[in-house]
């Protein structure tokens, strides 16, 4: 297909948010190769190695799904032109994703290897944030611009709307119900910074900003040459700038952020008015 035909029917590219954002656009040669188990993902190549088989598998599903039906060698070999080197790499210029990646040579970027190992990231992060009917619903349109993607068999999230439970029966009284016990006024604020959770605040961090419905966005700056850097990582909470780390890697850096946003939103109540 030729690129300008291409560009026309590209579908959006999902959206990815907070640190799995910030891991996948940076370059595996400043990140590091170790698990990271206050995230989701752990690292960047178990990301990929999961986007590998969630695309591979999804792009024959799509070619399974047509109408008249494929014999099994054709399924192969049609799977193997749409993930080719050329498309790859074609689908990462139009999406203007190499442009977004934090590298010390952005030449390498154009290795095939790399390149599918950015995309493969790219969709594992999807998978992982938004589910495997949302992953279908892009690559079945990068498959077939034409058709609508098929449905993830026994995957109802996407497509039919959830049940909502009966609500209970009414409640009668013979006699008029209780009052409510007296409330207790709320403790008063501390003087001294909350204490943080001693392991994995950045997981808890994560989780209770989720929780209480707050954005969390991570921006990340490097300085010093690329065999020394520093990192600083600044934590913005819905809009809010509530912590900074540094430290010679990201993890040091967003670990020492999140300690300090965490602290900070303790002690304000987490935004509560």
């Amino acid at each position: 297909m030729a690129m300008n035909n291409l560009k026309q029917s590209l579908p959006p590219l999902p959206p990815i948010q907070g640190e799995l954002m910030l891991d996948v656009y940076t370059h595996r040669s400043m990140l590091g190769g170790d698990i990271d188990e206050n995230t989701v993902h752990g690292n960047t190549e178990r990301l990929a190695e999961l986007g590998s088989s969630v695309l591979s598998m999804l792009v024959v599903y799509t070619l399974y799904s047509e109408k008249p039906m494929l014999p099994a060698h054709d399924l192969k070999m049609r799977q193997a032109e749409m993930l080719s080197d050329k498309n790859i790499g074609d689908w990462l210029s139009l999406y203007g994703l190499k442009a977004k990646i934090r590298c010390a040579d952005k030449s390498v970027l154009d290795r095939p290897e790399e390149a599918r190992f950015l995309f493969n990231s790219y969709v594992g992060a999807v998978y992982t944030q938004k589910g495997l009917q949302e992953v279908m619903n892009w690559v079945g349109r990068l498959v077939n611009p034409s058709t609508e993607p098929p449905t993830v068999p026994g995957d109802t999230t996407n497509n039919q709307p959830a049940t909502t439970p009966p609500p209970p029966p009414p409640m009668y009284y013979s006699q008029p119900p209780p009052p409510p016990p007296p409330s207790t006024a709320p403790p008063p604020m501390p003087s001294m910074p909350p204490p943080v959770p001693s392991q994995g605040v950045l997981a808890i961090f994560n989780q209770t900003c989720m929780q209480r419905g707050l954005t969390v966005e991570w921006k990340p700056e490097m300085t010093g040459p690329p065999h020394n850097p520093r990192w600083e990582v600044k934590c913005i909470v819905s809009g809010q700038h509530r912590g900074t780390g540094a430290g010679r890697n990201q993890k040091q850096a967003k670990e020492q952020a999140a300690t300090e946003a965490y602290q900070y939103m303790q002690a304000t109540g987490w935004g509560r008015k």
